[in-house]
């Protein structure tokens, strides 16, 4: 767990001085903001020796000062998980005349996330 916290942090200030794919590839995290292709819909099986990486990062993100945002927790357990090729997307929707925006990891084609699929992605919302 201090590993994460130590992560989340320089997550953290790279978030506020840099722009997002720097940080992606400062992290080893891919990123895919510009595809049209909308959310995958197949749930990413994670080995199961993947499993202390998630549920720490998730512990950490839930506490963290700043806030526990989506985008955070992607970006940490992507960092964590960068050998499986993780892809960070992102996407919006609007409800009752509210904007929403959400992001997610995809690994192999499969969202680690199925409330993914309830937002188009940007590239598809640029169009």
């Amino acid at each position: 767990m201090p590993r994460a916290v130590v992560t989340l942090a320089l997550i953290e200030r790279s978030l506020r001085t840099e722009d997002l794919p720097s940080t992606c590839l400062r992290l080893g995290v891919g990123w895919d903001l510009d595809s049209a292709a909308p959310p995958a819909r197949e749930r990413a099986v994670l080995p199961r020796r993947t499993r202390p990486a998630v549920v720490a990062t998730r512990l950490v993100a839930a506490c963290w000062p700043a806030g526990d945002t989506c985008l955070r927790r992607c970006l940490l357990i992507g960092h964590r998980l960068r050998e499986l090729d993780p892809v960070l997307r992102i996407g919006v929707r609007r409800e009752d005349g509210a904007f929403f925006a959400h992001s997610w990891l995809e690994i192999g084609g499969r969202s680690l996330d199925p409330g993914a699929s309830a937002f188009a992605t940007l590239g598809a919302a640029g169009r």
